[in-house]
C-alpha cells in the first residue's frame, strides 16, 4: 500500500505548479513543470499520466504515447492509464495496440463499460465485426441507456447482414432519442433489405423530416425511385 502512495502522492513544487498551469489552460508551461518533476524523481508514475494527458490535449500524440507507456511501465495495474494509452493508440490508427491495451483494462476491471465500448469501436475498425458485436452487446446488456452503443451495434449488425437485429437496435435508439435522423435512415436501410418497402420509405421520410439534408435517407429513397418530387 505504501508503494502505491509513493507513486501517486507528491508535494513536489513542480507538480503543484504544473497542476495550476494545466488548470489555467497553459499547457506548455504545465509540460515544463511535469518534466522537471520526473527529472527529479523518475518514479512518479502518475505524473507521466498527467503529462500524457496534456500532450494528448495539444495533439502531440507521439509524446502522449511515450508518457502513458512510461506510466503503465511504472504502474502496471493503473487501469485508467492503460485506457488513456489505448485511446491515444487509436488516434494514431495503431488499432491493434489499442485493442491490446483495452484488453488489459478489462482484465483489471471487467465492469469498465467505456473500455468495452471502445473495444467495440476498435474491433469494428480492425475488421473484426463479430468481436465488435460482442463488445457492444455487453455494453447494452449492462447499461440499456448507453444509446450510442445500440447505434453502433446496429451499424455492425447491418455490416454482418443481420438486418432484423439491426432494425431492433435502431428502434432502441429511437425509443431513447426520437429525434435521431441517423437512426431512422439506417433503420430504413435495414427495412429495405428485409423487403419491408413501405416501412423503409416511412423511416427515410422521418429522417428527412428531422434533417432535410440527411444524404443517407436521400440516397435510400433514390434507390427506391421515390426521392424526386417528395414533399414532407
Amino acid at each position: 500500500m505504501s508503494d502505491y502512495h509513493e507513486h501517486f502522492d507528491s508535494d513536489d513544487v513542480d507538480v503543484l505548479s504544473a497542476y495550476q498551469a494545466e488548470s489555467a489552460g497553459d499547457y506548455h508551461k504545465a509540460i515544463e513543470h511535469y518534466k522537471k518533476a520526473v527529472e527529479k524523481n523518475p518514479e512518479l508514475g502518475v505524473v507521466y499520466k498527467h503529462l500524457g494527458n496534456v500532450y494528448y490535449r495539444i495533439g502531440h500524440l507521439e509524446d502522449a504515447v511515450k508518457s502513458f507507456e512510461k506510466c503503465v511501465e511504472l504502474l502496471p495495474h493503473f487501469s485508467s492509464a492503460w485506457y488513456d494509452l489505448a485511446l491515444t493508440y487509436y488516434r494514431q490508427v495503431n488499432i491493434k495496440k489499442g485493442i491490446e491495451s483495452l484488453m488489459k483494462v478489462i482484465e483489471m476491471d471487467p465492469e469498465y463499460l467505456l473500455a468495452h465500448y471502445w473495444l467495440g469501436i476498435m474491433y469494428y475498425h480492425y475488421g473484426h465485426l463479430r468481436e465488435a458485436k460482442k463488445s457492444y452487446k455487453y455494453v447494452t446488456e449492462k447499461n440499456p441507456d448507453f444509446t450510442i452503443a445500440f447505434f453502433y451495434l446496429g451499424v455492425t449488425n447491418m455490416r454482418l447482414g443481420y438486418y432484423e437485429e439491426a432494425i431492433n437496435d435502431f428502434k432502441e435508439v429511437i425509443s431513447k432519442n426520437p429525434e435521431s435522423p441517423a437512426a431512422y435512415a439506417l433503420m430504413g436501410e435495414g427495412l429495405l433489405n428485409t423487403g419491408k418497402n413501405y416501412e423503409a420509405r416511412q423511416a427515410y421520410l422521418k429522417a428527412l423530416e428531422l434533417d432535410p439534408d440527411d444524404r443517407y435517407a436521400q440516397r435510400g429513397l433514390s434507390v427506391m425511385d421515390d426521392f424526386t418530387g417528395i414533399t414532407l
